[in-house]
């Protein structure tokens, strides 16, 4: 079979794109396997041992993050109730989650990544394709038999959970998010359930405006123009202004379940919506299970019962933390901005003078803290950090973060949402990162080229270097160091091309039907405009002038 072929054959082009150029590359596949754990000191070897550590370990990470993660003390903790705002009103309908029908059971199905990996059950997402023809009557029939009970069905509440490691030494069970594996049934019922609520929150606007996920037409994109805008506009009215950047330890494990359906009525959702909901949190049970590729063999642990939090890989978990987390934005003073995306905080915060600017900073920073207390959500201190922003014709003074002898790190760049930002929005640190994985992207283009068709070429193009360029560039497009990264693109359309160094890439851009990076940038730029014409200002605001 040829790469062309192995690439459109199949269900997951990206992944399989991926191994191509890893296998031509000469790169060794990366083993997940496990093969030890330190536990308190000890070291597991075991295979059965490290599933019942992980297990043991993520059935009580809730306690331990909140006795070691904050070292914030638990005095005076507020209730969570404090911060709710009735959100229904008497034109404000509660919600009612109709019933399902077999079209839409086949329009979920069919929208469903085709996997071969499935959960305890053993049906994959592909094996309920094939079948969907055959089932879908079933289904639609138990599953409005749930809506209508208010009865969340407890076979489909068992997860197999994987370990997915995230960075840092592969020992530390610190290092690694659990990722459940639910069953296919689940995964269509809650998508049924996800509809019906996003659309129910959408359409009353009962979501926090400060939250940029699972909002109609709001994206990454949305949230980093709000904090640059918020930072520029600042800086242009000469007042100081920081932004604090929240890192929150095991949020997803962490949602207690009582607050959670306590909040419910808030935002309309009673009844039998309400105890549909509560019926999917509760009875919840999971086990651990290793995939060794040394061995051939799978190992699980026993079954735990789930006492907290919304799993993580399932379709309605994220709204529900949505849901959890939407009142944060009162615990803020007027002078403070959150920007929210899932489980992503930042809270800008301006000052008139350098005194003001401290007393505000300290305060959000003691505000926040003590929702998260009322909330049983905790911070990561090492984690959380504090960027000033600032022009080069504004003086700089030393400011600090501090709330009950906690004192959190002053960077001059951060990481959010993807996008590197310093504190004079400069740009550099983010392009200077992208820039290596760009080179490597022309060197994998190179070897791939002599035994791809342009087609598979451009498939490569975008899944491996169009889409590093293209994120954010509306953001840092105008920056001059943009030329090292249109080099750089102009490097790959001549790879891509067969043609020299000095050739002009004009018309190679053409015949490729490929935009430089120059026109993507205002061709994004002007996307986004349009989309969001309501934020900015029209000449005719100012003056009757035909300009």
């Amino acid at each position: 079979m040829t790469l062309g072929e192995r690439i459109l054959k199949s269900n997951n082009k990206s992944k399989t794109i991926w191994d191509i150029i890893n296998e031509l590359l000469g790169k060794q596949q990366t083993t997940h396997d496990i093969q030890k754990l330190t536990i308190d000191g000890n070291n597991l070897t075991n295979q059965q041992s490290i599933e019942d550590a992980f297990n043991k370990y993520f059935s009580s990470i809730v306690d331990k993050t909140n006795t070691h993660s904050t070292g914030i003390k638990n005095h005076g903790k507020l209730s969570a109730d404090n911060y709710l705002v009735q959100q229904v009103g008497d034109s404000l309908s509660p919600l009612v989650f109709k019933p399902t029908s077999t079209r839409e059971i086949i329009s979920i199905i069919k929208s469903l990544s085709t996997k071969n990996s499935f959960g305890y059950e053993e049906i994959s997402t592909k094996i309920l394709k094939i079948s969907t023809n055959f089932i879908c009557s079933p289904l639609t029939y138990i599953f409005n038999k749930s809506v209508y009970t208010g009865i969340f069905p407890e076979r489909l509440k068992y997860s197999i959970v994987k370990p997915f490691h995230k960075k840092g030494t592969k020992t530390d069970p610190t290092n690694y998010r659990p990722i459940s594996m639910l069953t296919a049934f689940s995964k269509v019922l809650e998508k049924v359930l996800y509809n019906r609520l996003l659309d129910y929150l959408n359409s009353n606007n009962l979501l926090n405006s400060q939250q940029f996920r699972f909002r109609k037409r709001l994206s990454t994109d949305d949230a980093i123009f709000k904090l640059t805008q918020e930072i520029l506009n600042a800086l242009n009215n000469k007042v100081m202004m920081g932004s604090i950047f929240f890192d929150l330890a095991k949020a997803f494990d962490s949602v207690n379940h009582s607050l959670l359906i306590n909040k419910l009525p808030y935002y309309g959702i009673m009844g039998k919506a309400k105890l549909l909901i509560e019926s999917y949190l509760a009875n919840r049970f999971q086990r651990f299970q290793l995939d060794s590729t040394i061995l051939k063999v799978k190992t699980t642990s026993a079954w735990s019962k789930v006492n907290q939090g919304v799993p993580q890989g399932s379709v309605l978990g994220p709204l529900l933390f949505l849901l959890y987390i939407n009142d944060l934005p009162n615990a803020v003073s007027l002078n403070a901005t959150p920007i929210l995306f899932t489980d992503d905080t930042s809270i800008i915060i301006t000052g008139q003078n350098v005194l003001r600017f401290q007393e505000e900073l300290n305060a959000t920073f003691g505000n926040i803290s003590k929702w998260f207390q009322a909330n049983s959500l905790s911070l990561n201190i090492s984690k959380t950090h504090f960027t000033q922003f600032f022009s080069k014709n504004t003086n700089y003074y030393d400011t600090h973060v501090s709330y009950e002898n906690n004192c959190i790190s002053k960077v001059n760049e951060t990481k959010f949402l993807g996008i590197n930002i310093n504190n004079t929005l400069s740009w550099k640190t983010h392009i200077e990162e992208m820039l290596p994985k760009l080179c490597s992207a022309c060197f994998a283009m190179k070897s791939v080229k002599p035994l791809a068709s342009q087609q598979i070429l451009k498939i490569i193009y975008y899944s491996y270097f169009h889409s590093i360029m293209s994120y954010g560039v509306i953001f840092w497009g105008h920056s001059s160091l943009g030329i090292k990264v249109f080099r750089l693109q102009k490097r790959i359309i001549r790879i891509m091309t067969g043609s020299r160094n000095r050739d002009s890439c004009s018309k190679l851009f053409t015949s490729m039907e490929i935009l430089p990076l120059p026109s993507l940038y205002i061709f994004l730029l002007l996307r986004f405009v349009m989309k969001n014409k309501d934020l900015f200002t029209t000449n005719n605001k100012f003056h009757n002038l035909c300009t």
